[in-house]
């Protein structure tokens, strides 16, 4: 685990993993250890989760208790700075006002994660949306305030710098239906647009498109859109189903398996990303 920046969210959740690794070598139970460091299991089981952020003091008690070495105390320290700072503009979103609560933790996943594995049935992925289509998308709640949907139209092209990181960019493999490239949202105009910078973003190296023809029918896929993110050895990989009513994470190790096996399937039954491209290029020379 490096001291490199993050943001507030990814850094309580890459700091509370650390923790939990250190408390499970040393072979003490989360009651033990919050006993040993004066405080409730509670509270130690947020910080783990990465649900709270971590004091200085904090940390020097499980320095003690643990006997953490000295060479690892900077980074760990870095890590409960970064996750006590004001939260930055793209973790400062009012997407978690809206009926999916609990975002954040979505945003904090991404920032880290090093591959996704994103799968969508009725619209395109948000970290491949132009601005004008999300806005199309976004707009289209009659509770948001203008201001509101330029935020979170904001949010979402930010959050696809995560592609263009100089040093390991995400890789994302993105796995859509032909109907969702064929909606227009917003205006033809703002679909052909949007369908052109697929195609842009298909050549990109750690960029795999994928595309599900109508012709196929029945596949694996059709209870639903999921995404499956990997931060590596940082963090376990967890699925994630965006809802109206609530965000879900799924971590379970069956569980996980279940939906790796799903995409897997799903990925079979999607056309090869030169086949996926030569598709999108066909939609676009019908709408001529």
């Amino acid at each position: 685990m490096s001291p490199e920046q993050h943001g507030p969210i990814a850094s309580r959740l890459l700091l509370g993993k650390a923790l939990q690794r250190i408390r499970l070598e040393a072979n003490m139970s989360g009651a033990e250890a919050a006993k040993a460091m004066g405080f409730g299991a509670a509270k130690l089981s947020k910080i783990e989760r990465g649900r709270a952020p971590v004091t200085k003091a904090d940390l020097q008690r499980f320095f003690h208790v643990f006997d953490v070495s000295e060479d690892v105390r900077p980074t760990l320290l870095e890590l409960g700075i970064q996750s006590r700072r004001p939260r930055r503009n793209r973790t400062t979103t009012l997407e978690q006002n809206l009926p999916g609560k609990n975002f954040e933790k979505y945003l904090g996943l991404e920032e880290v994660a090093v591959g996704i594995k994103d799968w969508h049935t009725h619209l395109i992925t948000g970290l491949l949306q132009t601005p004008d289509y999300a806005r199309a998308l976004i707009s289209v709640n009659p509770l948001l305030l203008p201001y509101q949907i330029d935020a979170l139209v904001n949010l979402r092209i930010e959050r696809q710098k995560v592609l263009h990181r100089e040093k390991e960019p995400l890789h994302l493999w993105a796995i859509v239906e032909e109907q969702a490239l064929r909606r227009v949202i917003g205006t033809p105009e703002i679909r052909d647009t949007q369908l052109r910078h697929l195609l842009e973003m298909g050549q990109k190296p750690n960029i795999n498109i994928q595309v599900i023809p109508e012709s196929t029918g029945t596949h694996p896929g059709l209870d639903g859109s999921f995404a499956i993110l990997d931060a590596g050895a940082h963090l376990p990989p967890v699925v994630y189903i965006d809802s109206r009513g609530m965000n879900i994470y799924i971590e379970g190790i069956a569980e996980l398996a279940v939906y790796k096996a799903a995409y897997d399937q799903i990925q079979s039954a999607a056309l090869s990303p030169v086949q996926s491209a030569e598709a999108i290029t066909m939609i676009l020379e019908e709408s001529r």
